[in-house]
């Protein structure tokens, strides 16, 4: 999946793996079917919710970022995919430059540290929790971010566009900001959270939440998205999304 900037997500079902496993057989045919999957298991307002009051708020490298990702979720549920790309992409390496412990004083990291961050997560934590689930996922991040998200613009271009330098320098006229890289952003911060709570064994309040807890969110992300299916709005009159 990550020749694609994909991975499955912990908060897939064994129905969506085995679905997974079944559309790898043949691909890249289905590779719009794939990321439709990820979709289901990465955007559904529940989910989002919960990575919201059980992760964001709570994990030190993420938390200053929670307001960033919570207006590209409400962008992406309204289809504005050009607001919610640009909104999330930075917030990538924010996460990576917090959780190095850089501050914003002195020299940032060079951009080839950044690359090579989670390719390096064993000099961090030579044991982290979860160690399997952890493997697969510092592995899926560090291809989604070296062989994609940063790659080098001299090297080739990523999969379907998916590049910060693209976003960042507007390189050339390349579409970049469409609801699947929308849909990788979030997957790739989803999967960052998870490998942070293997490395820092910090405590995990998302599966202690109550409904009510998340009932604000999950309620409003339903509302925007149930209410953007059937309104012409001004994403879908304006931007053509949808």
């Amino acid at each position: 999946m990550a020749d694609y900037a994909l991975c499955l997500p912990s908060t897939a079902t064994m129905a969506e793996f085995k679905q997974v496993k079944k559309l790898l057989k043949n691909m890249p045919e289905n590779k719009h079917k794939l990321i439709k999957v990820v979709e289901n298991a990465v955007l559904d307002p529940r989910i989002r919710a919960l990575q919201k009051k059980g992760r964001f708020e709570h994990f030190s490298a993420f938390k200053d970022f929670t307001h960033l990702i919570e207006a590209a979720t409400i962008c992406f549920y309204r289809e504005n995919y050009h607001s919610s790309y640009m909104t999330l992409f930075p917030v990538i390496e924010g996460v990576i430059l917090r959780w190095s412990g850089y501050n914003g004083g002195g020299d940032k990291p060079e951009s080839e540290k950044i690359r090579k961050f989670f390719s390096k997560s064993h000099t961090r934590q030579p044991c982290p929790g979860n160690p399997l689930f952890h493997e697969v996922f510092s592995k899926a991040c560090d291809k989604v971010i070296n062989e994609h998200f940063y790659k080098p613009s001299k090297r080739g271009a990523a999969h379907a566009n998916f590049n910060r330098h693209l976003a960042a320098h507007l390189l050339n006229n390349s579409q970049f900001a469409t609801k699947e890289n929308c849909i990788r952003l979030f997957l790739l911060i989803d999967i960052m959270t998870e490998l942070f709570l293997y490395e820092t064994y910090c405590d995990d309040p998302r599966f202690n939440l109550s409904e009510k807890e998340i009932e604000l969110e999950y309620k409003v992300y339903q509302i925007i998205r149930e209410k953007n299916v059937l309104s012409l709005t001004p994403e879908k009159i304006l931007l053509g999304s949808g």
